[in-house]
């Protein structure tokens, strides 16, 4: 929506956005509709929205919110079909159609593919290697690394990186590992980039972890830490994921 130049009245979890989403920024004035899981109906009924935009994540709160204003499920992940990103560019469209917005959707997401061909066309012609995706969830001892069927995978392909981890991963394209298993993927070239957020109490004791100071990477120093990138995002994430990761190969291949 914010890409289309519409503004919402209200967002759940406003209070996380700057942690998980960073870009587009909220504007000014935002209502913080509360937690993903228990929006304050009362609130959301006193904006008097004229639609209310919800993921799969909350279906559940459907019928509820339905007594309010009319409800479109936005879904980017799914069984079968599209991949995230090509499913992330219908809901687009769609959202453009609801809102009155059919021109920005089609104007954004022709600007987005232009940007995203244009980086791809700088990379090819860099030494690049193996790219390894990850994020520290749950500890210090364990990551989410991501492939297959996820937003990021799709990214990567529109700019030609290869991903290195090759594993099976999950319904949102992730699979959770121990770091003794990132290891085996240091053998060859690999950059590793872990995305942040890093919960505060967990990164004293990654840092200082025998067994991430013993990775391949961290010892040569092929790592970077990345500002958040939502990984259940759309388009704005997939474009913001694009450029970090343009902008980070370029400084250090070229």
């Amino acid at each position: 929506m914010l890409a289309l130049g519409v503004e919402p009245v209200g967002v759940a979890s406003a209070d996380a956005w700057d942690r998980w989403v960073k870009t587009p920024e909220l504007p000014p004035g935002t209502i913080d509709l509360g937690q993903d899981l228990a929006v304050n109906l009362e609130l959301l009924a006193f904006l008097e929205p004229d639609l209310i935009v919800i993921s799969p994540y909350v279906a559940a709160a459907r019928p509820a919110l339905e007594r309010i204003a009319p409800v479109e499920m936005v879904t980017i992940y799914a069984p079968d079909g599209p991949s995230p990103l090509e499913r992330a560019v219908a809901e687009t469209r769609r959202l453009g159609a609801l809102l009155g917005r059919t021109g920005a959707a089609d104007a954004y997401l022709d600007a987005t593919f232009a940007e995203l061909a244009d980086m791809r066309a700088r990379l090819s012609r860099l030494p690049l290697p193996a790219v390894a995706l990850v994020s520290f969830m749950l500890d210090a001892r364990h990551a989410r690394i991501y492939g297959r069927h996820s937003l990021y995978q799709d990214v990567l392909d529109r700019l030609g990186v290869e991903n290195a981890w090759t594993g099976a991963t999950n319904f949102w394209g992730f699979q959770t590992i121990g770091l003794e298993r990132m290891a085996s993927m240091a053998d060859a070239a690999v950059e590793l980039i872990v995305f942040e957020p890093i919960a505060d109490e967990m990164r004293p004791t990654l840092e200082k972890s025998p067994l991430w100071l013993s990775l391949p990477f961290v010892r040569r120093e092929d790592f970077v830490m990345f500002p958040p990138v939502l990984m259940f995002g759309m388009v704005p994430s997939a474009i913001r994921f694009a450029r970090l990761l343009t902008e980070h190969l370029e400084a250090r291949f070229s």
